[in-house]
């Protein structure tokens, strides 16, 4: 089999909500998401009240004060009359070179940059055809289903690579092979988010290889 194609990674807010510590601390910028744990651990031995505050934003979404292109968004001291940042903890750098790009804010800064929040959550139905367990997920739109299966593996079956994924099409009558590379639009399983009735969600359909091997 052919190696997956790799690409950006997306993700859903409530898988980037849980890095929300010192030792895992993630923030999301208009959709981009920032792994900030390199420079809070080079910071360790350097720390102000600066980076006290900026881990107890971790797991949030600070779009709120930031221009688009990462540029922190400022306000007028009344004290002073000049411009100062509404976030202070932009100002924080790293003191290795390692874990920081010279002369870029870590909001600008492609070293921490992961990837992107996903456009829309998408939920789907994966029927394990040996155990009869059906097990919903909320997955990305853009998520590949390479990537469906690696979450799914790390979330509740890690033989996932055990089994053949496919789906019914034709009025389900046709039961066809899933493109890894392609999203779930791509494989013809569409939810119709625009329709005014409820759908049920697509289903990926897992048939047991009796390969162990595979995790």
């Amino acid at each position: 089999m052919a190696q997956p194609i790799r690409k950006m990674r997306y993700y859903l807010m409530d898988e980037i909500c849980i890095h929300n510590k010192k030792e895992d601390c993630w923030v999301v910028i208009h959709r981009n998401v920032f792994d900030l744990t390199p420079m809070i651990k080079d910071r360790l031995d350097h720390w102000n009240c600066s980076m006290d505050y900026l881990v107890a934003h971790a797991g949030k979404d600070l779009t709120h004060l930031f221009h688009e292109n990462g540029e922190p968004r400022t306000e007028i001291s009344l004290s002073t009359g000049r411009p100062r940042v509404l976030f202070p903890p932009i100002l924080e750098v790293a003191i290795s070179e390692f874990a920081k790009t010279k002369h870029a804010m870590w909001s600008q800064d492609p070293f921490y940059h992961i990837g992107r929040v996903t456009r829309r959550p998408r939920r789907i139905r994966l029927i394990n055809t040996l155990t009869a367990k059906v097990q919903h997920m909320n997955v990305c739109d853009e998520d590949s289903i390479y990537d469906i299966q690696e979450k799914y593996k790390q979330r509740f079956n890690h033989h996932a690579g055990s089994y053949e994924w496919r789906k019914f099409s034709n009025g389900a009558k046709c039961c066809g092979v899933l493109n890894l590379n392609g999203t779930l639009d791509e494989n013809g399983l569409t939810d119709d988010e625009d329709c005014d009735v409820e759908l049920p969600p697509p289903s990926i359909w897992l048939y047991y290889t009796d390969d162990l091997t595979i995790a």
